[in-house]
């Protein structure tokens, strides 16, 4: 259960509660049911953050050639201070927009715990969902367009012999799962100019490639209820884009800057707070490095002058005439 117990229970509880009103309102207990209502549910409630990632990446497209000029200005410096300038520079092009380059983290960061937490549910429906009991008790209950939610494809088509529909439905989830994650990278994809293509382009063109073979392959060796969970949302995720999409491209750029620029302005202005409150600590460390320093420095010119002294002191005898003839000369140097 550790370290996904608490997700596993709250989305036992989503699950539950879902079931609950499908029965009191159609009267049927049905996994594969709760699991499209419970992905169209959190979709909705990711929909704002879904929504800002899917802005960003379309409106890179849009000033990719102001960032493309910044690095191309700052090509041949890689002196650190270039390097800082050319970030700097970038950031106020984003701020200009209002664009997070690092915007699509979070929502992926979310949806793959509730991937991982949803199997575990899955896996232990009797537990979770108290009203559909076991699939001995209620077979049925496991049942979505005739595949049992519970099994992966893979062991489905080996037991095709009990499932007269699962030698096409079977494969139809994973090739589903593939094409529709295809179509979602196309959409959030980023365009580059014909003179990337060497660099950038292939590595994109890769990860197009990756994605959706990645997606068939965990649709075809995970549970069904996987398959189910990973093309409702794909199908959100599609509607969404082309809705965002064409919102994004009907606003000018003039538009954008005017909108953002109070925000703009206020992230500068905390950026250049920032960087004073840097500069000053490191010109207080500066200056107490070097006040150590001429310490130590002052402390070792008085411990040697101890040392000379001693070292001469012991060139007298203490009860001596000489000794004391020393002795008072060194107090006459003193005062």
């Amino acid at each position: 259960m550790f370290p996904l117990g608490w997700l596993n229970q709250l989305l036992g509880l989503a699950m539950n509660g879902i079931d609950w009103c499908m029965y009191h309102l159609l009267g049927v207990h049905n996994v594969g049911w709760c699991i499209v209502i419970f992905t169209l549910f959190v979709y909705i409630l990711m929909y704002p953050l879904n929504a800002k990632q899917q802005k960003s990446s379309r409106l890179m497209n849009k000033i990719n050639p102001e960032i493309k000029a910044i690095q191309k200005k700052y090509k041949n410096k890689k002196d650190q201070a270039s390097q800082m300038k050319m970030n700097q520079e970038t950031q106020d092009i984003y701020a200009k927009y209002g664009i997070s380059p690092f915007g699509g983290c979070l929502p992926l960061l979310i949806t793959m715990p509730i991937l991982f937490a949803l199997y575990n549910v899955i896996r232990n429906i009797p537990y979770y969902v108290n009203g559909i009991g076991s699939m001995k008790e209620n077979p049925e209950a496991y049942k979505f367009l005739g595949l049992l939610v519970n099994e992966s494809p893979m062991s489905l088509f080996k037991d095709r012999a009990n499932y007269p529909y699962a030698g096409i439905l079977v494969f139809l989830i994973p090739i589903l799962a593939m094409v529709l994650q295809f179509i979602n990278t196309k959409l959030l994809q980023v365009k580059t100019d014909a003179g990337e293509q060497d660099q950038m382009q292939s590595s994109m063109k890769m990860m197009n490639y990756m994605m959706p073979v990645m997606s068939g392959f965990f649709c075809l060796s995970f549970d069904v209820s996987i398959g189910i969970y990973w093309i409702i949302g794909s199908l959100f995720r599609i509607v969404q884009a082309i809705l965002i999409n064409r919102k994004v491209d009907s606003i000018s750029l003039d538009e954008l800057i005017e909108k953002n620029k109070g925000k703009a302005t206020k992230k500068s202005a905390k950026r250049e707070a920032m960087n004073r409150q840097m500069e000053e600590y490191a010109k207080k460390k500066t200056a107490g490095i070097k006040s150590a320093s001429a310490y130590q420095n002052t402390a070792d010119s008085s411990s040697k002058e101890e040392e000379v002294q001693t070292h001469v002191n012991k060139d007298f005898d203490s009860g001596s005439i000489a000794g004391y003839a020393h002795m008072l000369s060194g107090k006459k140097d003193k005062k």
